[in-house]
């Protein structure tokens, strides 16, 4: 699924943010002829995903949802949001395809009446959409972060599944492996909570490899409920892999995704497909990186050897690559 960001700008400013090297930096809302030329762009795929900044904000946005309810070419519509202004564009989203994944920040992060009106939004969407089009999404940013409210929430909710990003740090020196082990166990914290509420959880990105866990702390990650075998096997470590989602920007470029985002721009309308500007970025990006170790064990690890596991996202891979040049 290919992301159309239809501007840069943000309500919040979260601590952790990884989207910071695009947010705020560019003033460029999507026009609407550069938002229709886009879905032309991504509509052989019939999904497409809303992003931002904060998507809601864009001054054409009851235009725009309009626009995708009708496209018959999409099935799917995903709106990444924070969920503070939903009460705005709510009546746009009775369509089935429209389905909503809310980032849940913290009240310390975003302020008590931001939480509020997000839980409020949340509630009000479930109503209008049905719970199965609402998802949550949880970012791991710190150690021994508290997910109380968030738990909370999806307990209130009785969610089946939330969405886990362990996010990228802005300081990518000590290499993925070191990052991932110094928040092992906030995250294993936070999926002991999950299992207590026989909540899946999955991936969206960055996915954590098997080798960061020892036997004990597998037995837990087994011991959780999945949607799927196919998030079981990437939660579990046996697929720490990702290929090019591309996000597509108001000013026409395109990159691989936003942990890519100061690797590699181009301008989509130099690729006649979709399909066309994956490939490039693979052929560029992927096959450039991926056999740079994340760490020593890499060496005789059969996952590494046959290209299973990354060993975290591949924007680490890149600083490695920056130091030997």
């Amino acid at each position: 699924m290919a992301n159309i960001a239809l501007l840069n700008r943000c309500n919040l400013m979260c601590p952790y943010c990884f989207a910071d090297s695009y947010t705020g930096k560019e003033n460029e809302d999507i026009t609407l002829d550069t938002f229709l030329s886009l879905l032309d762009f991504v509509s052989s795929e019939g999904c497409v995903g809303i992003i931002g900044g904060e998507p809601l904000l864009h001054s054409q946005i009851d235009e725009f949802l309009d626009i995708l309810s009708r496209d018959y070419r999409f099935y799917r519509v995903t709106i990444f949001t924070n969920g503070i202004f939903l009460d705005k564009v709510i009546n746009k989203l009775s369509s089935d395809k429209m389905e909503l994944l809310v980032n849940v920040n913290s009240s310390s992060d975003i302020g008590k009446s931001n939480f509020e009106r997000m839980v409020k939004n949340i509630h009000k969407s479930i109503e209008i959409m049905g719970k199965d089009r609402v998802g949550l999404g949880i970012n791991v940013y710190k150690k021994e972060q508290d997910f109380s409210e968030v738990i909370s929430l999806a307990k209130e909710l009785n969610c089946e599944k939330i969405r886990v990003s362990l996010v990228i740090p802005h300081n990518k020196e000590g290499g993925s492996i070191k990052y991932f082990k110094e928040m092992k166990k906030t995250l294993l914290n936070l999926y002991k909570s999950l299992l207590e509420l026989d909540i899946s959880p999955c991936y969206d990105c960055n996915a954590v490899p098997r080798c960061v866990f020892d036997d004990e702390e597998m037995e837990l990650l087994e011991s959780l409920p999945f949607e799927n075998q196919l998030e079981r096997e990437i939660f579990l470590g046996s697929r720490s892999v990702c290929s090019p989602i591309v996000d597509l920007y108001p000013d026409k470029t395109a990159t691989r995704c936003f942990g890519m985002y100061d690797s590699l721009r181009v301008n989509y309308e130099d690729f006649e497909s979709l399909s066309d500007l994956k490939n490039y970025f693979f052929k560029e990006i992927d096959c450039r990186l991926v056999n740079i170790k994340s760490c020593d064990t890499c060496t005789n690890c059969y996952k590494f050897k046959t290209f299973s596991c990354y060993g975290g996202c591949l924007c680490y891979k890149e600083k490695i690559n920056d130091r030997r040049n």
